[in-house]
């Protein structure tokens, strides 16, 4: 069964990519994440789950028998002094689906967005995928796994400062 994405669906992507563009310009990270960044903790946590969420929204929800996003993820460093927000939403499928369309439909929505690089994976069989990379240094991944029964959404927020009293082992 192929589930395409809705249209409306890329309507309120392009809607919610406006104002995540806007939340991201008000907060601008440089081009270099190891430079100055006034992003904190909560802020880049935000953006990934956010992007987590709209992703999770393209698909039709009909398709979807489980949902489970982590609220909470490890932290990793990117630079000197700065570190990203790891976090994942996993989709269980509540019957067949074709992998492939649900990457393709992934990837034509991300493409639509401003400041991003979208780089298809292998797209053919169960494990097909897709990353996007963003300019203010987030990164995702969409991925079918466990022989086409769920999707990973995979996220890497922007770069960011820890806060006194904020430790790199701790996480959030």
């Amino acid at each position: 069964m192929d589930l395409p994405v809705k249209p409306m669906t890329l309507a309120r992507l392009g809607a919610g990519a406006l104002i995540v563009t806007l939340a991201l310009t008000a907060c601008a990270v440089p081009q270099n994440p190891q430079k100055e960044t006034s992003m904190d903790l909560q802020t880049a946590k935000g953006i990934a789950l956010t992007m987590e969420n709209e992703t999770a929204a393209l698909l039709p929800s009909e398709s979807i028998g489980d949902q489970t996003q982590k609220q909470t993820g490890p932290l990793l460093k990117c630079g000197d002094d700065q570190y990203r927000w790891s976090g994942r939403t996993v989709l269980t499928f509540a019957g067949e689906v074709n992998p492939q369309a649900i990457v393709d439909g992934i990837a034509a929505a991300w493409k639509l967005k401003e400041r991003v690089t979208v780089k298809e994976g292998d797209t053919t069989g169960d494990d097909a995928e897709v990353d996007l990379r963003v300019d203010d240094g987030g990164s995702y991944n969409a991925a079918i796994w466990n022989s086409g029964t769920q999707l990973y959404i995979t996220s890497f927020s922007p770069c960011f400062e820890l806060e006194e009293g904020q430790h790199p082992s701790d996480e959030y």
